[in-house]
C-alpha cells in the first residue's frame, strides 16, 4: 500500500517538475526573442518570388514564436543562392537569431559545383516549407515555340542568375535531353524581376521559374498568349499545364531518367527555410512549431492565397528528410549531373 502511495507520489511529483521545466523553457525562448529583430535572408533579390514568400512569413511567423520577435527580409542574391546558403551556413550567428530562405536547388548545387558550396545540406536544420513547387520554362510566344520540339526550329535565349540557380540548371537539363535543341543561357540577372523586364523588352525568350511565381507575377502573359509553358520539372503536372510535358517525360534513356529525376528533388524542398547549424534545440523547436502553425492560420492562409501562393506546406523534419534522401546519389550519377548540366555552356 505504502509503495503505491508512494509511487503515485511520485507520478504526481515528476508530472510537476516537468511542467515547471517545461514552463522554464518557453520562457527561456520569450526571454531571448522578445525585442529582438530577427534577419530573415533572401537567396535573390528584392521583387521576386523568394521576396514575396519572405515578406509573408516575416508578417505572420513572429506571432507564434514566443516573445514575439521583428522579423526583416535582407537580400543576399548571387551565385543562384549559393551566396547566401554559404553565409547562413559559415558566417551568420548560431543562435536563432538568424532564418534563411533557401533556393530550391540547394542540394542540387551541392552536388553539381562542390568547389563553390561551403555548405553541407544535411547539417542544415529544416523549419519547414511553406510549398512544394514546379519550375516551368516558359518562352515567348513570337518566337514560334510551343513545344520542346520547336526549340530545335527557333533559338530560345533565356536569362539565368547563376549556374546554381533553377534558372541555369533546369534549361540546362532540356538542352542534355533534346540535344536538338537551340537554347541559349544569359547569366547574370539579379533576380527574376529583371528578367521578366528582359523578356517584355525582347532582350530574352524566356525563363525557368516556379509556375506559382509565373501566375502571381506574370499571370496575363499566358492567358493573353504572349509566352508559352513548355517544359515542368516537378513531380506532377500542374493541373492548369495538363499538356505540358514533366521533363522526365521527355527523357528517353534510364540514365536520362535518373538524371532528370534527381533534378526535380528540388520540387520537395519548394520555399524552405532553414537556421544554420549550431543553434540550441529549444529554439529550433519553438520555430518548427511557430511555422507550424503559421502555415495553418487563417490570415497568413488568406494573404498567401491573395498572392497567388499554393500552399502546400511539409515540417521541418519532412523536408530534412526529403533533402537527406536527395543528396544520396551515387558518385556516377552525381559527375554525369555535373559534367552534362552543369558544366555545358
Amino acid at each position: 500500500m505504502f509503495s503505491r502511495r508512494l509511487g503515485a507520489a511520485c507520478a504526481v511529483f515528476c508530472g510537476v517538475a516537468a511542467g515547471f521545466a517545461a514552463s522554464a523553457q518557453a520562457d527561456a525562448i520569450a526571454d531571448f526573442y522578445k525585442g529582438k529583430q530577427v534577419a530573415v535572408i533572401v537567396p535573390f533579390g528584392a521583387g521576386g518570388g523568394y521576396a514575396l514568400y519572405t515578406q509573408i512569413v516575416t508578417r505572420h511567423l513572429p506571432k507564434f514564436v514566443p516573445g514575439n520577435p521583428t522579423m526583416v527580409p535582407q537580400y543576399m542574391p548571387g551565385a543562384g543562392g549559393v551566396k547566401a546558403a554559404n553565409y547562413v551556413f559559415n558566417v551568420a550567428p548560431k543562435d536563432g537569431s538568424v532564418i534563411s530562405m533557401v533556393s530550391d536547388s540547394v542540394v542540387l548545387a551541392a552536388v553539381i559545383s562542390p568547389k563553390n558550396v561551403k555548405y553541407r545540406v544535411n547539417e542544415f536544420t529544416w523549419i519547414g516549407t511553406m510549398e512544394r513547387v514546379n519550375n516551368v520554362l516558359a518562352i515567348r510566344a513570337d518566337t514560334g515555340v510551343k513545344t520542346v520540339a520547336d526549340l530545335a526550329k527557333a533559338e530560345a535565349v533565356v536569362g539565368s542568375s547563376g549556374r546554381g540557380s533553377p534558372t541555369y540548371l533546369l534549361p540546362s537539363l532540356v538542352r542534355w535531353l533534346a540535344p536538338e535543341s537551340k537554347i541559349k543561357i544569359v547569366q547574370g540577372y539579379k533576380g527574376i524581376n529583371p528578367m521578366f523586364l528582359a523578356i517584355e523588352q525582347g532582350e530574352l525568350n524566356g525563363v525557368t521559374v516556379s509556375w506559382t511565381v509565373f501566375k502571381s507575377l506574370r499571370g496575363p502573359w499566358f492567358k493573353d498568349g504572349f509566352a508559352n509553358a513548355v517544359v515542368q520539372f516537378g513531380t506532377r503536372r500542374e493541373p492548369d499545364l495538363p499538356d505540358v510535358p514533366l521533363a522526365i517525360e521527355i527523357a528517353k534513356t534510364d540514365q536520362q531518367k535518373a538524371v532528370a529525376r534527381f533534378m526535380a528533388s528540388n520540387a520537395e524542398i519548394g520555399r524552405s527555410f532553414v537556421v544554420p547549424p549550431g543553434v540550441p534545440g529549444a529554439r529550433i523547436e519553438a520555430l518548427r512549431a511557430g511555422f507550424d502553425r503559421m502555415v495553418q492560420d487563417p490570415a497568413f492562409k488568406e494573404e498567401a492565397v491573395k498572392n497567388g501562393v499554393q500552399l502546400t506546406p511539409a515540417t521541418g523534419a519532412n523536408v530534412q528528410q526529403a533533402v537527406k534522401e536527395a543528396s544520396a546519389i551515387s558518385p556516377e550519377l552525381a559527375e554525369l549531373v555535373r559534367t552534362a548540366i552543369f558544366g555545358a555552356n
